[in-house]
C-alpha cells in the first residue's frame, strides 16, 4: 500500500525535534541533532537522514541505498540510487555505516558514477540492478512506497546533508538467522500493545544506553498523535503519521555490540596495494593478491575490506576462494573463481554467489585429497590468466586484479599447501594476519616477485557474546544455500519466534521449522544411468554404495571425458562408479533426499535451474555431517532420513585422528632429581 499524503507527513512523519508540547518546544537532543527519521505507510521503508560526522552500527537485515551524500561501509562507497544487501547478524560484528565527504577513489569513472546526481530517486534502472542481486527483495518491492520514500527523503535533505533509505528483507529460512529484533526493544510502545508492529522489521541501529534513554524521554514527551485507525480494530498498524522522534526510538535500540574496526594499519595495508595495483595498471600482467592467516585473525574479514576497496577503483574483482571450511561465496567443499562486481557486506553465508568456474573436494579441509585440491587451483589459475591475462599475441582486456583467500589450516600439511598455492599464484603481495599465540604463527615463503605485508589479527571493538563457531557458520551456509527461496509465513514463523535469535540460549529455536522446510523441498528425479558416481578421498564398497549416497551431499559436476553407458550392458544395480576421481568442473551441490533402488532413480534436493542440472553426468560424494540439517524434524509425516554416522553428538562415533600437539609423558623433558616434568 503506498504512503499517504505528502502534505501530511511533513507536518509529521518527518517532523523535527523542536515539537509543540503544550505550548512549548521540548529542545533537542544530540541523537535528534545528528539524525532524522520518517517512514512510509506500511513501516517496510525508512528514510534516515544524518550528519557528515555520524556513524551508524547496524544489525539485522536490510536493503539500503543513498538517496544524497556519501557514506562508507567496510570500505566500500554505494553509488547514488542503488540498492545493496546489507546483512549484520546481531551475534556477528556489525557493519558501520560512516558519512563521507566525497567520492574517495582515484577512477575519474567511478567518481562520476558516484557523484552522479546529488540527489538520486529510485527508478526502473535500479529496480532492474536489484532483481540481479536481489531477485526476492525486487519482487517484494512496491514503487508507490518507493516513490513515498523518495518524497519523504527530499524534505530531509534540506537539513541533512547524508540521506539513506532502507527497506526490509523478505524472511526466508536461509536468512532468519540475521534478523534482529529484541523482545525488550521498543517496550516503551508495545507494552500498552504486544500486537503492534514496529517499523523496519529485522532490522535496528544500535546505540549507546545514554542516547537511547534521551530518545525514549523526547518521545515520552512529544504530545501522542492520532494514529488511522483500521476499521473495527484499535490496532496502530500505519505509521507514516509517526513523528521523527518516533521512528528513531523505534529504529533505534541500546544493547551491546560489537563493530568491525577497520585498524589503521590495515588502511594503511590496503591503501599500499591500492596505489601499487593502480601505478601498474598499464602492465600486461594482471596484479594478484593473496590473503593468508590462521583461522580466527580475520582473514575473511580483510578480503572483504580488500574487495570492496578494490571495487571502488574496478569495474570488477576476480576472487579465487581455496577456504574449503568457511567458504566465501560458496558452500563448504569447493574451491571456486568469481567475478564480483558488487560489494561484501556481511558473513559469507549472506552473499554466496554462482562461480565462474568451481571444483568439488568434498571436505572441510585439504587434507582429504591434497593432490586434488592442488590440480583444482592450478585449473581455476589457469582460468583467470586464460579470461583476463594477457600474452605477446592477446592484449589485456581490462585490469581486473585478483584477491586469494586461502585456508586457515597453516600447520604440517596445510603449511605446506598453503606455500604451493602461494607459489603457484606467483602473487604481487601477500598479506599475512599476524597472530601472538604460537600455534597460529606461521612462516610465508618469500620471493622478489611478491612483497610481504604483516598485519595485526582483527579485533572486535566493543563487548558482546561469543560469535558462532565454525560448525554453526558451515551450518547457515547450508541454510542459506538450500532455503534462499523458501519464505517464512507469519504462521510457520511468528515474529515471537524471531525475537532474541541473536543469542546463543536461543539460536536453536527455529531448528525444527528448518528441517520442515527441508523435507517440503521438491527434488529432482535422477536415473541411475544419467549419471556417474565418485567418492571424494575415499572409497566405498559396491554392495554399500546405495547406502552411502543416501542423505548425502554430493557435488553436481560435468565431466566431460565420460563414457557412454555400453547398450548390450543390465541395466540393473547401482550408478556406475569411478575408481579414479575425474577433474571434473562442478556447478554446486545438492542433497540426495532418497534411494529408490527399484526404478533406479536417486532423489536430489538442489537450488540449481533445471536447464544447468540437465548438463550434470557426475555425483561425488563428499564428507559432510548432515544430523544437524535433517534429523531435527519429528513430524510422522515427513520422508524418512538415514544417516551413517553422528560424529558431531555420539562420543566415539567419529574417526580417531591423531593429536600430535599434544606433550606425551614419554616425551616431557627430565627434571633434576630423575622425574619428569
Amino acid at each position: 500500500m503506498a504512503a499517504a499524503g505528502t502534505k501530511k507527513r511533513r507536518g509529521s512523519g518527518s517532523s523535527g525535534a523542536g515539537s509543540a508540547v503544550n505550548g512549548s518546544t521540548a529542545p533537542d537532543t544530540p541523537a535528534q541533532t545528528k539524525y532524522r527519521a520518517a517512514c512510509v505507510r506500511s513501516g517496510n521503508a525508512v528514510v534516515l537522514g544524518m550528519r557528515v560526522d555520524a556513524a551508524i552500527n547496524c544489525a539485522g537485515m536490510a536493503l539500503m541505498r543513498v538517496f544524497q551524500g556519501h557514506v562508507e561501509l567496510l570500505g566500500f562507497q554505494p553509488a547514488l540510487g542503488s540498492y545493496y544487501s546489507l546483512y549484520a547478524p546481531k551475534w556477528n560484528s556489525l557493519v558501520v555505516i560512516e558519512g563521507r565527504t566525497n567520492a574517495n577513489t582515484r577512477s575519474e569513472a567511478t567518481k562520476q558514477l558516484l557523484d552522479a546526481a546529488y540527489q538520486a530517486p529510485y527508478s526502473d534502472a535500479s529496480r532492474s540492478l536489484l532483481t540481479l542481486i536481489e531477485p526476492a527483495a525486487a519482487a517484494a518491492l512496491e514503487m508507490d512506497e518507493e516513490h513515498a520514500a523518495d518524497a519523504l527523503a527530499k524534505e530531509i535533505a534540506e537539513e541533512f546533508p547524508i540521506v539513506l533509505v532502507f527497506r526490509s528483507v523478505p524472511v526466508s529460512f536461509g536468512n532468519a538467522t540475521c534478523y534482529y529484533e529484541s523482545s525488550s526493544a521498543n517496550a516503551t510502545f508495545l507494552e500498552k500493545d504486544s500486537s503492534a508492529q514496529v517499523v523496519l522489521p529485522g532490522f535496528k541501529i544500535i546505540v549507546a544506553k545514554e542516547e537511547y534513554a534521551e530518545l525514549q524521554t523526547a518521545a515520552a514527551g512529544v504530545e501522542k498523535e492520532e494514529a488511522p485507525k483500521v476499521p473495527g480494530s484499535d490496532l496502530q498498524q500505519y505509521h507514516d503519521w509517526k513523528s521523527s522522534v518516533r521512528v528513531l526510538s523505534e529504529l533505534f535500540v541500546a544493547d551491546a555490540f560489537r563493530t568491525i574496526q577497520i585498524t589503521p594499519q590495515w588502511k594503511d595495508t590496503a591503501d599500499a596495494i591500492e596505489s601499487s595495483l593502480l601505478a601498474n595498471n598499464n602492465e600486461k600482467r594482471q596484479q594478484r593478491i593473496v590473503v593468508c592467516g590462521a583461522k580466527g585473525v580475520g582473514k575473511s574479514t580483510f578480503c572483504r575490506y580488500l574487495v570492496n576497496r578494490l571495487l571502488s577503483h574496478y569495474g570488477m574483482v576476480a576472487f579465487l576462494d581455496t577456504d574449503l571450511g568457511q567458504s566465501e561465496l560458496t558452500p563448504p567443499g569447493l574451491v571456486s573463481l568469481h567475478a564480483l562486481v558488487s560489494p561484501l557486506l556481511g558473513p559469507g553465508f549472506t552473499h554466496m554467489k554462482s562461480p565462474l568456474r568451481a571444483f568439488f573436494c568434498g571436505a572441510t579441509n585439504p587434507g582429504n585429497d591434497p593432490l586434488y585440491y592442488m590440480q583444482a587451483v592450478k585449473s581455476l589459475l589457469r582460468v583467470y590468466e586464460a579470461k583476463w591475462g594477457s600474452t605477446d599475441s592477446k592484449p589485456k582486456q581490462a585490469d581486473v586484479p585478483l584477491v586469494i583467500n586461502t585456508d586457515g589450516w597453516i600447520k604440517s600439511m596445510g603449511h605446506d599447501l598453503l606455500c604451493a598455492v602461494i607459489q603457484d599464484a606467483n602473487p604481487d603481495h601477500v598479506v599475512q594476519l599476524l597472530a601472538t599465540t604460537k600455534n597460529k604463527q606461521f612462516t610465508v615463503p618469500s620471493s622478489p616477485s611478491w612483497k610481504v605485508h604483516g598485519v595485526e589479527p582483527w579485533d572486535s571493538f566493543g563487548a558482546t557474546q561469543p560469535s558462532r563457531s565454525s560448525k554453526d557458520m558451515r551450518l547457515y551456509r547450508w541454510h542459506h544455500y538450500f532455503l534462499a527461496q523458501s519464505f517464512c509465513t507469519t504462521t510457520q514463523l511468528p515474529r515471537a519466534q524471531l525475537q532474541n535469535l541473536h543469542t546463543i540460549s536461543e539460536k536453536n529455536r527455529i531448528d525444527d521449522q528448518i528441517c520442515r522446510a527441508f523435507a517440503r523441498l521438491t527434488p529432482y528425479v535422477v536415473s541411475f544411468d544419467a549419471v556417474d558416481v565418485s567418492f571424494a578421498g575415499s572409497s566405498v564398497a559396491p554392495s554399500q554404495s546405495l547406502f552411502s549416497l543416501n542423505n548425502s551431499i554430493v557435488g553436481l559436476c560435468i565431466n566431460v571425458a565420460r563414457e557412454p553407458l555400453h547398450e548390450s550392458s543390465s541395466r540393473t544395480g547401482p550408478p556406475r562408479i569411478l575408481l579414479k576421481p575425474a577433474h571434473a568442473p562442478c556447478l554446486g551441490v545438492g542433497l540426495i533426499r532418497a534411494v529408490d533402488v527399484e526404478a533406479r532413480v536417486l532423489y536430489v534436493l538442489s537450488p540449481l535451474p533445471i536447464n544447468m542440472l540437465a548438463r550434470v553426468n557426475l555425483l561425488v560424494r563428499g564428507n559432510f555431517p548432515l544430523e544437524a540439517l535433517v534429523l531435527g524434524s519429528s513430524s510422522a509425516n515427513e520422508p524418512y532420513v538415514v544417516t551413517d554416522v553422528l560424529s558431531s553428538e555420539g562420543t566415539g562415533a567419529a574417526v580417531m585422528q591423531s593429536r600430535n600437539n599434544i606433550k606425551r609423558k614419554r616425551d616431557a623433558p627430565i627434571v633434576a632429581g630423575g622425574g619428569r616434568a
